[in-house]
């Protein structure tokens, strides 16, 4: 679902700010402006299509400087975000990265599997090399 214009352009503004940030390596900085971001969209904020690109980005970014319980909190909001989403696999991917970051690699594991079979094999292109390691040989990380 589209948000409102006005809405929309705030959300452009923060998106440029972000570009910004992201160049200068701020990653707290950018968590900031994505909470800003959820903070401003309209109730229920998980119809939204702006919601999933939030919740994910802030997994990510929650990751990069290692706070894996906010990740894994978001992580499980991605979940009942922007529904009408086509189902790839990337909630699950997601999810996996965050629980593999926490050393949870039963959970993990169950989570890759499904994004692997959700994406049909496409879930690990353009990630880092461990993920997909540890997705096919599990039992390395016990």
């Amino acid at each position: 679902m589209e948000l409102p214009t006005k809405i929309q352009e705030q959300i452009d503004i923060y998106d440029e700010q972000i570009e910004v940030t992201f160049s200068k390596k701020e990653y707290r900085k950018i968590i900031d402006i994505e909470l800003k971001k959820w903070d401003i969209l309209p109730d229920k904020k998980e119809t939204w299509d702006e919601s999933f690109h939030i919740a994910k980005s802030l997994v990510d970014e929650y990751l990069r400087i290692n706070n894996i319980s906010s990740a894994k909190e978001w992580s499980e909001i991605l979940f009942n975000c922007d529904l009408e989403r086509i189902d790839d696999g990337e909630r699950e991917f997601v999810a996996g990265r965050a629980n593999f970051e926490s050393k949870e690699f039963s959970i993990a594991s169950k989570y890759f599997k499904i994004a692997d079979e959700k994406s049909e094999g496409y879930a690990f292109e353009d990630e880092d090399p461990k993920y997909l390691d540890f997705h096919k040989n599990p039992e390395k990380y016990k």
